[in-house]
C-alpha cells in the first residue's frame, strides 16, 4: 500500500513533454499519441503531428523515483528493469514492476539477476562478475563486501534457486544468494528504434513504443510487450540509426598546432576551458571545444543528408577584439566559410552533406592572427540521414 501510494504521488502530475527532431526544431507541449508512424503534440491549441522519422529525442522531465529494495533484472540487449517480484521457469520468466505492470519473457533472455543491495564496492564487483567470460551460469553469494560465485548451470528461480553443479542439484534459499548471473547465449541482436529511460532510473531498448490513453506499450525483443503508464517515462531516445554527433566520433585525421609548446586537444562535449558548452546564454549536452588551428576529418562514406551545428565564441571565453575563421568542406568542395568574433549571435549551420564521403573542418585564427580567447565551440554538432 505505501508503495503505491508513493509512487502514485511522485507520478501525480505530468509535466510538458519537449520534443526534439532531426531537422533542429524543439516543442514543448502535451504528448497526446505516438505510434511507428506519428507523433501528436498538444501546443497550447494548436495539435501538431509530426512524422515518427523526424523525431530524435521526446524528453519528460518527470521526478526521479527512489524505489524499494527488489530484485533487478537486466536483459541480454542491456534493458534494466527493477521489480517486486521475479520468478524464472524452464522457459519463460516473470517480472512484477513495482509500479505494477507484469510481463513474461523467454528465460533466455535474461542475462542477470541481482538480488542483494548495492554499493560502490559491490557494484564494481557485480559488474565485474557480469563481464566474466563463463560457460557456466554463475551463483552469486556476498561475505561482506566481497562477491564470491559458484559456477554451474541456473534452473528454477523462485523461493528456493535450483542449482546445477558437477550432476548434482542444489535448491538454495533465495535470502542466501546474492545474484545469478547467466552465461552469455549467443542470441541474434534485434533491431532497436527505441532507448527508454524511466524515473526509476531503470531503462529499456525497444523495438517500438506506441502511446494512448496515457499508458505506453513497449515491445522487447523475443516477442515481449510492456506497459508502462506515461507518467513513469522520462525520455524516449530515437536517435539510433539516424544521427551521428561528432563528439561520439573519432576523426579519420586530426592536426592541431601546439600554443607555445603547450600540449592541447579537441574537447568533447564541453568547451576548451573544461566548462559546459555555452553559446547565448544556451547549455548545449553535445558539441565540440576548438581552439584555432585545428583540422579535423571525418570519414562519413556518404551515409548521410544534413550536417547541422551552432557555432560561436564560448560565453565563458574572455570578450575580447579576437575571432576565428570557420571553413568546412565536403569532399574537397567548400560548403561554409565564416569569421566569427565573440559579438556574434550564434550562427545555426544547417548544411547538405548527401553523398559525401569525407568531411573536413578548418577553424583558424581570425583576421586579428591572434590566439587570445578565441575559443570556438561547434555545439550540437551532428550529421542525420
Amino acid at each position: 500500500m505505501f508503495q503505491a501510494l508513493l509512487l502514485s504521488l511522485a507520478f501525480a502530475a505530468l509535466p510538458p513533454a519537449e520534443v526534439e527532431t532531426i531537422v533542429g526544431d524543439r516543442l514543448v507541449g502535451e504528448l497526446v499519441e505516438l505510434n511507428d508512424e506519428s507523433l501528436v503534440l498538444k501546443v497550447g491549441t494548436e495539435s501538431r503531428t509530426i512524422k515518427s522519422s523526424l523525431v530524435l529525442e521526446i524528453r519528460q522531465p518527470v521526478p526521479v523515483v527512489p524505489l524499494p529494495p527488489g530484485p533487478r533484472v537486466e536483459l541480454l540487449d542491456g534493458s534494466r528493469l527493477s521489480c517486486k517480484e521475479v520468478t524464472v521457469g524452464r522457459d519463460r520468466a516473470r517480472l512484477t514492476l513495482h509500479s505494477g505492470a507484469e510481463t513474461q519473457l523467454p528465460t533466455n533472455r535474461v542475462a542477470s539477476i541481482r538480488l542483494g543491495e548495492s554499493s560502490p564496492a559491490l557494484d564494481d564487483a557485480w559488474n565485474s562478475l557480469k563481464d566474466r567470460e563463463s560457460k557456466n551460469d554463475l551463483l552469486v553469494v556476498r561475505k561482506d563486501d566481497v562477491l564470491d560465485f559458484l559456477p554451474g548451470v541456473a534452473g528454477e528461480f523462485g523461493e528456493k534457486i535450483t542449482f546445477l553443479v558437477d550432476g548434482e542439484e542444489l535448491p538454495v534459499s533465495r535470502d542466501r544468494v546474492y545474484g545469478v548471473v547467466y552465461r552469455k547465449r549467443n542470441i541474434a541482436a534485434a533491431k532497436v528504434t527505441c532507448q527508454l529511460r524511466l524515473a526509476t532510473g531503470d531503462s529499456l531498448q525497444a523495438l517500438g513504443a506506441t502511446l494512448a490513453d496515457g499508458e505506453y506499450k513497449i515491445r522487447l525483443a523475443g516477442n515481449v510487450e510492456l506497459k508502462i503508464p506515461a507518467d513513469q517515462v522520462a525520455a524516449l531516445d530515437f536517435s539510433a540509426g539516424k544521427v551521428r554527433y561528432l563528439s561520439q566520433m573519432e576523426p579519420r585525421d586530426k592536426k592541431l598546432v601546439p600554443l607555445f609548446d603547450l600540449p592541447r586537444d579537441v574537447e568533447r562535449d564541453r568547451s576548451v576551458l573544461g566548462s559546459p558548452l555555452t553559446l547565448g546564454g544556451k547549455v548545449y549536452s553535445r558539441g565540440l571545444g576548438i581552439f584555432p588551428q585545428t583540422r579535423l576529418k571525418y570519414r562519413i562514406g556518404g551515409e548521410f543528408a544534413r550536417f547541422r551545428a551552432v557555432a560561436g565564441i564560448d560565453d565563458a571565453a574572455p570578450r575580447l577584439k579576437t575571432s576565428v575563421h570557420l571553413t568546412i568542406s565536403g569532399d574537397g568542395k567548400p560548403l561554409y566559410d565564416a569569421e566569427i568574433v565573440p559579438a556574434d549571435a550564434p550562427r545555426t549551420i544547417d548544411l547538405d552533406v548527401t553523398g559525401v564521403r569525407e568531411l573536413d573542418l578548418l577553424v583558424d585564427f581570425g583576421e586579428d592572427q591572434l590566439n587570445i580567447g578565441d575559443f570556438l565551440d561547434l555545439a550540437d554538432a551532428k550529421l542525420t540521414k
